[in-house]
């Protein structure tokens, strides 16, 4: 399965994300390409419930390992796609929401789904700096009438690939009033 490259910046990643959520209300996180569950196994204690979502059948039997010391019947495990998932959590009302996309970014429609989602904070870790970029714009501003709809309210450069040309970039957004 797939991990993140510096093992060495793992406490630091996790500890960005973490503090990135700290103004979120703490009732129900929704983590977008959990993986086996590298932010969820800590910000499911944080929150009274997670819906964690991963495409991948060998990483979410991974994640519902990892989880099986720290759960508690707190989070919910989704075996599906990103992108049919968010039909079906519309409603949900999170008031957070990861995602660490893979290096393609959001699927077509994706973004507008996830800031359809309402939350009150968004973490968005992503290793190709263009598509992060494509992607906020959509999620920062609706398009249809131009009105904001997030801030930026944080964005940091982590060197998870030493010696290459690539970087890592955490987007911190709050949701506009």
């Amino acid at each position: 399965g797939f991990s993140q490259g510096n093992p060495l910046l793992f406490d630091e990643l996790y500890r960005l994300v973490e503090e990135g959520l700290g103004g979120a209300k703490r009732e129900l996180l929704i983590e977008l390409f959990a993986g086996a569950g590298f932010f969820t196994v800590g910000l499911s204690r944080l929150f009274e419930r997670t819906i964690a979502v991963e495409s991948d059948k060998r990483a979410t039997e991974d994640l519902a390992r990892n989880l099986e010391v720290v759960d508690g019947g707190r989070v919910q495990v989704r075996c599906e796609r990103v992108e049919n998932a968010l039909n079906k959590l519309k409603a949900k009302r999170p008031n957070a929401v990861v995602l660490d996309p893979p290096r393609a970014g959001l699927a077509r429609g994706a973004a507008e789904k996830v800031a359809a989602l309402g939350a009150g904070r968004i973490a968005y870790l992503s290793c190709d700096p263009a598509t992060l970029a494509r992607d906020l714009k959509i999620i920062c501003t609706d398009p249809k009438t131009s009105a904001p709809r997030y801030r930026i309210v944080r964005l940091v450069g982590i060197d998870l690939f030493p010696q290459t040309p690539h970087v890592e970039a955490l987007a911190i957004l709050e949701r506009v009033a």
